[in-house]
């Protein structure tokens, strides 16, 4: 099957140039606009609703318990989708490769410093996710499906009655999450596979896993979207614990370095020579990028699987999400950053050592490309286990965080799909398209797959957060009539346009919160 190879490396080739320009020109320039806005609606938000990811940590975490259904005499078990099955498929969105090759890569990129500013970020944007998730329950709508679908194409279409805004968003949501996300997915599970030696020799196993993995996502994405939530709720729980688990233990393996890798984020993090030396490559700017790859908050993803909950008051399901941006990057994230930091030989720190495979590459002390984090992330592993027994565990979490998400990235893209136009035989050769992705994305360079993730991710938190800016008031009503009700003893606040303050704002094209509900 050499032939295969020849296919392969011929396509490589082909998309070098598209690599160059898109890594040097496109991502670098797009960035510095991404930034300024990602950086101003978490601020903004923070401010105008007081700090709100800190205030509300009882209710956030009440309200994550699937135990404490609180709406289940309301809600239709088999049609509708629990607020508990919404927050698993947002954190199926969450919880993906960026928390293992994503973290590594913004340590390779921007050094350790990186991870100090991933912190800051998810602190900050979780305020952003509370505003874009609420915004999706309010202005959410029921399809011809029987489910409940939103995001920031509905909420602009609605609040700012912008209609051919609101469809170039869909369209875009579809692109970015449905290709470009889904891509870096499996491309990023493939590599776990193909680096190991025992399958790195065999003619054809990027071709051969690709269709392994189209295969399940056709399993998967046909069979709709509530058997996506259900699936999310039974896999999305145990993927986060186990490795969770295993970080730990290899962190322990690893302590004596955790002294050294403390010292590495903080002293990384505030050297600002550096920082200012060249911006779009320092420890900030990778931290927000993969900060915000891991977790999505003000991206525009989340709302859209935040919305298809069936709650009583969209103020609940904007909570959930927003302790959802913290367990991502301030503990998941976490426990990789650390994982990486100690247990990497000290050889590699330093001077590089023979990668996987074979492959010569340099860490710390020459070209750096997000490629290499899983080569990274192998090496530490290896280490801290003693073997590479322990690489085929990584290559399995890698295949289940990457069906999570990418189970996440197709509800997205569905809803979306749904918004442009409500069309069963649509949704069907959607599915066929994202099947065909998953297979494609497995045999194209996967420095460019990351690439063009992050152009398309930017300009969805630039398009996302602006529509924010001028829609936050609505979340700010919302927030308002949940505490007031709560203050009056309410101990489960419900949403009724009928019964509200409304502020002077047009809530005509909220029609999912009225009495007749």
């Amino acid at each position: 099957m050499s032939w295969l190879k020849d296919i392969q490396q011929t396509i490589t080739d082909a998309l070098e140039p598209v690599d160059v320009f898109v890594n040097n020109y496109l991502d670098v320039y797009i960035w510095y606009v991404g930034f300024v806005f990602i950086i101003a609606g978490a601020l903004l938000f923070l401010w105008k609703f007081k700090g709100i990811q800190f205030t509300t940590i009882k209710d956030q975490v009440k309200y994550i318990n699937p135990m404490a259904n609180i709406d289940k005499g309301k809600r239709d078990k088999n049609s509708m989708i629990s607020s508990f099955q919404a927050f698993c498929v947002g954190m199926g969105a969450r919880v993906g490769v960026g928390n293992i090759t994503g973290v590594t890569s913004a340590i390779i990129m921007g050094g350790a410093g990186a991870i100090f500013w991933m912190w800051i970020f998810a602190l900050l944007g979780a305020a952003t996710s509370f505003v874009e998730c609420t915004l999706g329950q309010i202005f959410k709508e029921k399809k011809s499906d029987g489910n409940f679908h939103g995001g920031p194409a509905y909420y602009i279409k609605k609040g700012l009655k912008k209609r051919k805004f609101a469809l170039f968003i869909a369209f875009w949501i579809i692109v970015t999450y449905g290709v470009g996300f889904i891509a870096n997915q499996a491309a990023n599970s493939a590599s776990a596979f193909t680096r190991m030696d025992a399958l790195s020799g065999i003619d054809g196993i990027t071709v051969i896993l690709g269709l392994i993995f189209a295969a399940m996502t056709a399993f998967l994405i046909f069979g709709g979207v509530k058997k996506v939530a259900m699936a999310s709720e039974i896999i999305v729980p145990i993927m986060v614990l186990i490795w969770l688990i295993i970080g730990f233990i290899a962190i322990i393996i690893g302590w004596e370095q955790i002294g050294w890798a403390v010292t590495q984020i903080f002293e990384n993090a505030f050297n600002f020579k550096q920082i200012f030396a060249g911006f779009a490559g320092s420890c900030i700017m990778w931290g927000l990028k993969r900060g915000v790859f891991s977790n999505e908050a003000g991206i525009g993803s989340v709302p859209n699987v935040a919305s298809s909950a069936d709650v009583p008051h969209p103020i609940r399901q904007g909570l959930i999400q927003s302790i959802g941006v913290f367990v991502d990057t301030i503990i998941v994230c976490s426990v990789t950053a650390f994982m990486v930091l100690c247990c990497l030989p000290s050889e590699f720190m330093t001077n590089g050592i023979n990668m996987t495979n074979g492959w010569d590459g340099v860490w710390m002390n020459g070209d750096r490309k997000s490629g290499w984090a899983m080569d990274t992330v192998q090496a530490a592993m290896s280490n801290a286990f003693g073997g590479d027994w322990i690489l085929w565990v990584l290559a399995s979490f890698m295949f289940v965080f990457a069906f999570s998400s990418l189970i996440a990235y197709y509800s997205m893209s569905e809803a979306n799909l749904r918004f442009i136009k409500d069309d069963h035989k649509l949704v069907q050769w959607l599915r066929i398209v994202i099947t065909c992705v998953v297979f494609f994305a497995c045999i194209i360079p996967i420095d460019l797959v990351w690439d063009i993730c992050d152009v398309f991710m930017a300009v969805m938190g630039i398009c996302n957060i602006g529509a924010l800016f001028m829609l936050y008031k609505y979340v700010k009503v919302a927030w308002d009539d949940w505490k007031k009700q709560k203050s009056e003893g309410i101990e489960e606040p419900v949403f009724d346009i009928n019964n509200l303050d409304q502020q002077g704002l047009d809530f005509t094209n909220v029609t999912e919160w009225g009495a007749k509900q």
